[in-house]
């Protein structure tokens, strides 16, 4: 099954390679609307760093001061990597509208690092859902306040290195003009202290796809507009605790999926999720699939003259076969290599993606999206 599941990727291949000419053909005149030429260049490849300011500590100040070392900036190298998304939780930086001045200082003293490390960074409020702004009635003043303080703490410095993603994953699922009206609002009030930033803006329903394909650009320019991708979610979150009792309950769920393939583990599927898993096999993702989903993106940019980026993607690998993962890998990388898309894998420092770890003072990354995303 394997050995015809890659030789199934190769032949795809082909395919990426022909469509993906007519999405550069597009980009080629797609202007970067307002977008400095030389940071667009540079959002080409990048990597998500989790756990520096974010789903750690909120007060450890060691960590904030020394988390990366020495052989992670020789890996970002190596890799090919230009740019880092830096994830922010609410809980170390926002309250009521207002920055946490000490915290504050050391994320600038991480900018400062990665900058001179040559890299570009995304500042990323990255909220998962704890700010509650889609709540009815809830008051998102304090939010637009924030954004103006922090462009107002950056005016003028590091314009061409910095960006400023307002929100990680918007939710805002009933009532999505909520968060359309709030983005505009928070990027003019960006624009009056700090004209010359580029901001990244994104769709509601968790930077869904369907949603961007929905989406309206802004009036406003020099903006980048961010999707994450997790399809087939039944694949790529199996096992995962945070998302609910089914994904919780999946295990060594295949991919590519086909009705014989899933027949062959489902037995270790509990009953309440079997005709989720059949139905998961009954569609055949696949390479295609994955290439579709994306190019679909791309194209929406070029149709709407906007810079487009994958600021999410990745694979949770404790239950999943190894080598239904490393196939994942294979057919996103293949993807994102045709489409010439600007991504950053989730993450530097997270399981789903090349899961860094150090012991002993060695830093070590996870070597099947190593060889797989990263041909290492």
């Amino acid at each position: 099954m394997a050995r015809s599941a890659f030789t199934g990727a190769l032949a795809v291949s082909a395919f990426l390679l022909s469509a993906a000419a007519m999405t550069k053909a597009a980009s080629v005149d797609q202007a970067p609307n307002g977008v400095p030429s030389r940071l667009l260049n540079q959002l080409d490849r990048g990597v998500n760093i989790t756990r520096w300011f974010c789903y750690s500590d909120a007060h450890d100040t060691a960590r904030f001061k020394g988390y990366l070392v020495d052989e992670d900036f020789q890996n970002f190298k190596n890799l090919g990597v230009h740019y880092v998304r830096l994830c922010i939780s609410p809980e170390v930086i926002y309250k009521d509208g207002s920055a946490n001045p000490e915290n504050l200082a050391y994320i600038d003293a991480a900018i400062d690092k990665l900058e001179k490390a040559g890299l570009a960074v995304l500042w990323d409020l990255h909220d998962n859902g704890q700010m509650k702004l889609d709540e009815p009635g809830h008051d998102n003043a304090p939010f637009v306040k924030f954004w103006a303080e922090i462009a107002k703490h950056y005016a003028g410095k590091q314009e061409s290195a910095t960006v400023f993603e307002l929100l990680n994953e918007p939710i805002f699922q009933k009532n999505p003009e909520v968060w359309y009206k709030l983005q505009k609002e928070t990027v003019a009030a960006i624009r009056v202290v700090d004209p010359k930033r580029t901001i990244l803006v994104a769709s509601t329903g968790w930077n869904g796809i369907d949603t961007l394909l929905a989406m309206q650009p802004l009036e406003e320019k020099n903006l980048v507009y961010s999707f994450h991708c997790y399809d087939p979610f039944t694949f790529t979150h199996q096992g995962a605790s945070w998302t609910g009792e089914q994904q919780k309950a999946l295990r060594d769920v295949p991919f590519p999926s086909s009705p014989d393939a899933v027949n062959a583990m489902i037995d270790k599927i509990p009953d309440p999720y079997k005709g989720a898993v059949r139905d998961y096999g009954e569609k055949r993702y696949g390479a295609q699939y994955l290439f579709d989903r994306l190019s679909s993106c791309s194209q929406w940019g070029a149709r709407n003259r906007v810079p487009v980026l994958l600021g999410e993607f990745g694979a949770f690998p404790p239950v999943s076969p190894v080598d239904s993962r490393a196939r994942w890998f294979d057919a996103m990388a293949a993807a994102i290599s045709s489409l010439k898309l600007p991504n950053a894998v989730w993450g530097y420092d997270d399981a789903l993606g090349l899961g860094r770890s150090v012991q002993d003072g060695k830093v070590s990354l996870d070597s099947n999206v190593l060889t797989h995303l990263y041909g290492k």
